[in-house]
């Protein structure tokens, strides 16, 4: 027999008596396979979120209630349903006094309106992005393939759990100072794209006769290549000598338009569906008033 015979051998020999080691002593070989690593937050998780959060409850166990979805099913600790039906109406509370605050002008349907697209279901699970909840949330996708499908929801209401456990744990007055310095301060309100302006030269005529204010007027303040195939035109929109909007467009009526729906946002958002149109009023009553004869064609044939 050679020498590498030999080697070949002696290794064979070695393994065998190794694997019987192995076996004599009660491990199985397939201990690695079957070990699997958990990702499901544990307490640490839920007390680092709430101490983030600068939170104590006195319930221990309240903030792994707020991260628990109805779709987990374990059992050991109560699911946010509850806390998710007192939040969401706590919080609708706070945020809409705030929103009656800020735009005491804005009537109630319009506030709905405002409320519901800031602060709905999409815009709370921002929120709860911002503070870090997605990691200690436990939930089943409804789509195991797709896990992304229904977190939304589930954060925007995890966000209302949240609230719903302050108030329950540490008060209204708690709650209400949460939800005004971290939820509704980190939510910029955006009021302007809820708004419907379909025919800002009327509504704003409607508003100037209302507060009895000199009649709109609409003047050119700059243009350029008006005989071209791209013009620019610059409007102001003025009641007697003050400036209220300013619009620019390819055409002194698409100017005019912007000015006026500027003069409406940037002074009297806040009453623009008090207003009442009355549809059978011409567009023609509220027009660019002509500084010229060559402006009062150029008019003509841009409204054409």
């Amino acid at each position: 027999m050679n020498l590498a015979k030999s080697f070949g051998l002696f290794g064979r020999r070695a393994a065998r008596l190794a694997a019987t080691r192995v076996q004599s002593s009660g491990f199985s070989t397939s201990t690695v396979r079957q070990v699997s690593v958990s990702t499901e937050p544990g307490t640490s998780t839920f007390s680092a979120l709430e101490s983030r959060l600068n939170l104590k409850f006195k319930d221990t166990e309240l903030m792994e209630q707020v991260c628990t979805h109805r779709s987990y099913e374990q059992g050991r600790v109560a699911t946010n349903e509850r806390l998710v039906w007192i939040g969401k109406r706590v919080l609708n509370l706070h945020v809409g006094e705030h929103l009656q605050k800020t735009y005491p002008n804005l009537p109630p349907e319009m506030l709905q309106d405002v409320q519901h697209a800031n602060f709905g279901l999409s815009g709370l699970a921002e929120v709860a992005k911002h503070f870090g909840m997605q990691p200690a949330m436990r939930w089943k996708p409804v789509v195991k393939e797709a896990p992304q499908v229904g977190l939304t929801k589930v954060l925007g209401k995890s966000v209302q759990a949240l609230v719903g456990a302050i108030y329950q744990d540490l008060g209204d007055a708690a709650a209400r100072a949460f939800v005004a310095q971290h939820i509704v301060q980190s939510r910029p309100v955006d009021v302007e794209n809820v708004m419907l302006i379909k025919n800002p030269k009327l509504m704003l005529r409607a508003l100037c006769k209302r507060k009895n204010l000199p009649y709109p007027v609409a003047r050119i303040l700059k243009e350029t290549g008006r005989f071209t195939s791209s013009p620019v035109f610059i409007v102001g929109i003025f009641t007697g000598t003050r400036m209220i909007g300013m619009g620019y467009g390819s055409s002194i009526k698409m100017a005019e338009f912007r000015a006026a729906k500027d003069a409406l946002l940037k002074h009297y958002a806040k009453e623009i569906k008090d207003i009442e149109i009355n549809e059978e009023e011409s567009d023609a009553d509220f027009t660019f008033v002509p500084q010229s004869g060559a402006d009062a064609k150029a008019d003509d044939n841009a409204q054409q």
